[in-house]
């Protein structure tokens, strides 16, 4: 890894740091604002929204202008955000406002900046780095996802302002990261010949194995934590008592952490493709004991789940990332990458589809039903992996077989 990609995995850092800054103080925004249950997790997922619109145009826009672009503005759109909602814990408006920012600032620059990461390299990029690049990518996101929630939660139990401090930090550790990264040199040339029209950017020869393989994999990258630190402390902070934040905060780092096991776990799997197998079945066990500690009070158990929960995340993710590079073309890398992200975060609806459904059925049935659910997944995309996936047309450099 060479100095320019250390520097964009900082600004990776930085931005997934942004996203969770907030997440366990959601419990003091519900007490403030009078926020339902449903609300409170709706706090946290209204960033999917910005999400889903910079997924649905980033990708593309940056294959036609080019990485830097995008990256590095929205990196500062991060800082901006945090700063947001330093007053948002007086109006619920203003904190949904900066919120939708930060999924739009999340879904641009991971998405571009997992693409640019590759393009970074100072040689051929062959599967053992593909490989590093995406657990290079998991990891950084994932220290990120996990140091917001806890810096947060150890704040609010030690310092004052903590609706305020932590996202100071934060603005100023990201204005830092993006004086550097104003160096880092453009890798795609200008291609003003590419549409600006959304488009998911799948070449035809991959799109049966993106669709039935990727695709539905892809929910669960987000889909599984989500419900992790969002879902499972909300719904059990009554028997969680006076710890509420501080254990929603250490829920989510160590949902964070475990994500970091991807790569033992790719390692001992033999292969990506066998790794992302077993990760959709690991979250399912999650699911099954995140629904046990709902229905019997044992909220202890939640860090146990936390654990299956985010390194099935992790795995998923640095998998799902190294087989979507793979079977692109030289042209249409970032609008891949993005495509694969746009149905991560569609995962990050998870909570708030769950306590919908539990308005209709019972939060008990529609744990059932989403557990089930993810247990399908796993089970069609096993199958569907019997059979190899076909590698993309050659780029910058010769492309091996697929993992």
């Amino acid at each position: 890894m060479n100095r320019a990609q250390r520097t964009l995995a900082a600004g990776l850092f930085v931005v997934a740091w942004g996203t969770n800054v907030s997440t366990p103080l959601i419990l003091r925004y519900q007490d403030r604002l009078g926020l339902t249950d449903t609300g409170a997790v709706g706090i946290f997922t209204i960033y999917v929204g910005g999400i889903l619109l910079a997924l649905l145009f980033a990708g593309q826009l940056s294959d036609r202008v080019g990485r830097r672009p995008l990256v590095v503005p929205f990196t500062a759109l991060s800082a901006i955000a945090s700063l947001i909602l330093i007053p948002g814990r007086d109006s619920l408006l203003l904190l949904l406002t900066g919120r939708l920012l930060l999924g739009a600032v999340s879904g641009a620059v991971l998405s571009v900046g997992t693409a640019w990461l590759v393009e970074l390299s100072d040689g051929p990029v062959d599967d053992a780095r593909r490989v590093r690049l995406a657990s290079l990518t998991t990891t950084m996101v994932y220290i990120g996802f996990g140091f917001g929630p806890i810096s947060s939660a150890v704040y609010e139990a030690v310092g004052p302002a903590p609706l305020v401090v932590p996202y100071l930090v934060h603005a100023g550790t990201t204005t830092a990261v993006l004086v550097l990264m104003l160096g880092l040199r453009e890798t795609k040339p200008p291609d003003p010949a590419i549409p600006l029209r959304p488009r998911l950017g799948v070449p035809a020869h991959a799109r049966a194995d993106f669709f039935r393989v990727l695709a539905p994999a892809s929910i669960w990258v987000f889909g599984f934590p989500s419900t992790s630190f969002a879902l499972f402390p909300v719904i059990l902070r009554d028997a969680i008592g006076g710890l509420d934040v501080l254990i929603a905060g250490l829920t989510g780092m160590v949902t964070a952490v475990a994500a970091l096991l991807s790569r033992p776990i790719i390692s001992r799997a033999g292969s990506t493709r066998d790794a992302l197998r077993s990760a959709l079945w690991m979250g399912s066990g999650g699911y099954v004991l995140g629904s046990t500690a709902f229905l019997t009070d044992w909220w202890w158990i939640v860090p146990a789940a936390a654990i299956l929960l985010g390194a099935a995340s992790g795995t998923i993710l640095t998998a799902g990332l190294a087989l979507t590079d793979a079977i692109a073309d030289a042209g249409n890398r970032g609008s891949l990458s993005a495509t694969f992200y746009l149905g991560a975060y569609c995962g990050m609806a998870m909570p708030v589809i769950i306590t919908g459904m539990a308005a209709v059925v019972s939060l008990p049935a529609a744990l059932g039903i989403v557990t089930a659910a993810s247990t399908a997944v796993a089970a069609l995309v096993t199958v569907r992996l019997r059979t190899p996936l076909r590698p993309g047309r050659p780029g910058r450099a010769e492309r091996a077989p697929l993992p």
